[in-house]
């Protein structure tokens, strides 16, 4: 009775941990002024982390429009030089027309930073996405990607305008124009979690997607291919409807969210993301990459995704035992972020045979799991064994400076980077500074922009 028990609980797990991914805006994100724990801040940069080339993996980085806010944390507060891309998040589409929009204009578009001049002549950008373009223009290999959906702009039908092909030639016509107008290199989609019944939608999404940047290149004459790239589960539950092999030929990379394979909804506490092992949670990072392998994703195009924070247990023995509480996380309930990490009188643990780890302070009874920087060159060199194509990071404001940076040791552990060049040429942007390439403003001032479609 007990192993049928604890079968049932693994089942029920595989199933949540697919539906329960971090990859959202809190609802809070505007009320909540202050943390609710300290971080560890280390200022000095870190050396440099690896060389870059043609071919080198890739390194990204999500950084979320809201971290402006509570989290005082902006485009300029990133280092950019462990970074190949940066996936900016999370913009929405509307589920009746398939419409592409930004989600949040003033942090997004308007927000003046020092050096601008929003009284200048013309229709410019400015906020986040101007800074981002800037970033693009001193490091001519980091490439931005706006990035649609997450957990949060995929509940309530969001996604089904994938289902009318007249919506998708909407969202995809104006997706591109994002892309124009702000300065992207390219879009990722975070649908969470296309159906049985909505996974041929999702492959003809996928399919006029591609062919629209393909065509939106060859007009502009531009030889970089923009790129395509979609965020996938790591749990069986939601994985076992897609159609991967329709899928990889129009993808640049499968970005699999391999984290939150525990939390609250566990029966005991575990790992938060082991690329080896899974026994209660019935979930690991090897084992979902195989499935994916084995259903026809390139081995070249698979990128792992990896944890900036931690989830907590509370009232609990340690590890693989039971708990009760999340605790109050850094901006969320059980949502720790990583520089917050360890809390003071808690022991980390790093299992080097599953590749994961956590903290345990046994006065309070308080598990953390995360990943520290050993657990993060472990994964990088785990990635750079199976050929795979680089990691991504969710997200950067969580992260720790200097040697500490998760980032910069999956960096420094895949030791060459790729350096391809990114796109600085928008013509048809709306904005005057972008279509001057941030050199000037145009004589013609508001100029009738180029039209690609």
């Amino acid at each position: 009775m007990k192993l049928a028990l604890l079968s049932c609980a693994v089942s029920l797990t595989t199933t949540l941990v697919s539906a329960t991914q971090v990859t959202h805006r809190p609802d809070n994100y505007l009320s909540k002024l202050e943390p609710n724990s300290d971080f560890h801040i280390q200022l000095e940069r870190p050396p440099p982390a690896c060389s870059q080339s043609k071919g080198g993996k890739v390194n990204m980085g999500y950084y979320v429009n809201w971290a402006i806010y509570a989290r005082k944390f902006t485009p300029l507060d990133m280092d950019i030089s462990s970074l190949t891309h940066i996936y900016y998040a999370l913009a929405d589409t509307d589920p009746a027309t398939g419409k592409a929009v930004l989600s949040d204009l003033w942090a997004d578009q308007q927000i003046p930073y020092p050096g601008d001049n929003t009284t200048a002549p013309g229709n410019n950008l400015y906020g986040n996405l101007k800074q981002l373009y800037l970033l693009k223009k001193k490091k001519r290999s980091l490439k931005t990607i706006l990035s649609f959906g997450g957990w949060t702009f995929s509940q309530a039908g969001h996604w089904d305008f994938a289902m009318n092909k007249s919506s998708r030639a909407t969202f995809v016509q104006s997706a591109i124009q994002l892309l124009e107008d702000n300065g992207f290199d390219g879009m990722n989609i975070d649908w969470e979690y296309p159906n049985a019944t909505q996974a041929e939608d999702f492959v003809s999404l996928l399919k006029e997607t591609r062919a629209g940047l393909d065509e939106y290149a060859k007009k502009k004459g531009d030889n970089i291919p923009y790129e395509l790239t979609i965020a996938v589960p790591a749990g069986v539950a939601n994985y076992q409807h897609l159609l991967v092999h329709k899928m990889n030929k129009y993808v640049t990379s499968w970005n699999l969210m391999a984290y939150d394979y525990s939390g609250p909804w566990s029966p005991v506490t575990d790992y938060l993301d082991n690329v080896y092992g899974g026994a209660y949670s019935g979930v690991s990072t090897d084992a979902s990459a195989k499935w994916y392998l084995d259903n026809g994703a390139s081995r070249e195009k698979f990128v792992i995704g990896m944890p900036c924070y931690g989830r907590g247990f509370e009232n609990t023995n340690g590890i693989f035992q039971t708990f009760n509480g999340s605790g109050p996380g850094t901006w969320q309930a059980g949502l720790y972020d990583y520089k917050a990490l360890p809390f003071p009188n808690a022991t980390v643990y790093n299992d080097l045979q599953n590749i994961s780890s956590y903290s345990y302070d046994p006065v309070k009874k308080e598990l953390i799991a995360y990943d520290t920087p050993k657990i993060a060159s472990l994964k990088a060199q785990w990635v750079v064994d199976n050929n795979f194509a680089g990691g991504l990071f969710w997200e950067l404001s969580a992260d720790k400076n200097g040697t500490d940076s998760l980032v910069w040791n999956a960096a420094t552990a895949m030791e060459n980077l790729d350096n391809t060049l990114n796109h600085l040429n928008y013509p048809g942007s709306q904005f005057d500074n972008i279509r001057s390439g941030m050199g000037g403003f145009s004589k013609r001032g508001h100029r009738q922009k180029t039209e690609y479609f």
